[in-house]
């Protein structure tokens, strides 16, 4: 199988959009229904509104299997908030141009995959988004990444390079950071 790899507003003009509906309705994520929802219902509207950017993995070839999403994430700007009382490495903090309390960063928003994904495939997804953003700090600086994740999956993104910073202001997220 072949893995194609594309921003969600390069398929919104092929056709007359059913292409893209078509995918979009075929995704399924039970181990995270608000990402699956985020994706069928908001990503177009925040592509669309200059809010995020949505970037899909395709899986399929062209030996009459259909291409179905293998996964996706939303990457977009957002500041990130550094309390004084903050746990953040010194390392890390001396890297992040905190002033007054605010850091530029940018924002992993959403990462799923599809039921069925093989094992690896979300870090594989993570270096793909990082990527991106390390064209973005060359062409014009910022250098933190941030997401905002649950209590069961800490272990998993310091697995992928990234450190606990702080909880969200509602407490219900743990916010992660990595230097790029």
């Amino acid at each position: 199988m072949n893995l194609s790899f594309y921003r969600l507003n390069d398929l919104l003009f092929e056709g007359d959009g059913a292409y893209l509906r078509v995918l979009l309705s075929s995704f399924r994520c039970s181990s995270n229904p608000d990402a699956e929802s985020f994706l069928k219902n908001t990503a177009i509207t925040h592509e669309k509104n200059g809010i995020s950017r949505t970037y899909v993995l395709l899986e399929g070839d062209d030996f009459g299997n259909d291409p179905f999403i293998k996964g996706f994430f939303t990457l977009a700007v957002k500041c990130l908030t550094v309390n004084k009382q903050h746990s953040i490495p010194d390392k890390i903090y001396a890297q992040m141009n905190v002033n007054r309390g605010i850091a530029q960063a940018y924002l992993l928003g959403q990462l799923a995959k599809t039921d069925g994904a093989e094992k690896g495939f979300g870090k594989e997804m993570i270096e793909r988004a990082l990527d991106i953003f390390a064209r973005g700090n060359k062409m014009f600086g910022c250098r933190v990444v941030r997401l905002d994740c649950k209590d069961q999956l800490i272990d998993y993104y310091e697995s992928c390079g990234f450190t606990y910073a702080d909880k969200s202001h509602n407490g219900a997220l743990n916010q992660m950071i990595t230097i790029i």
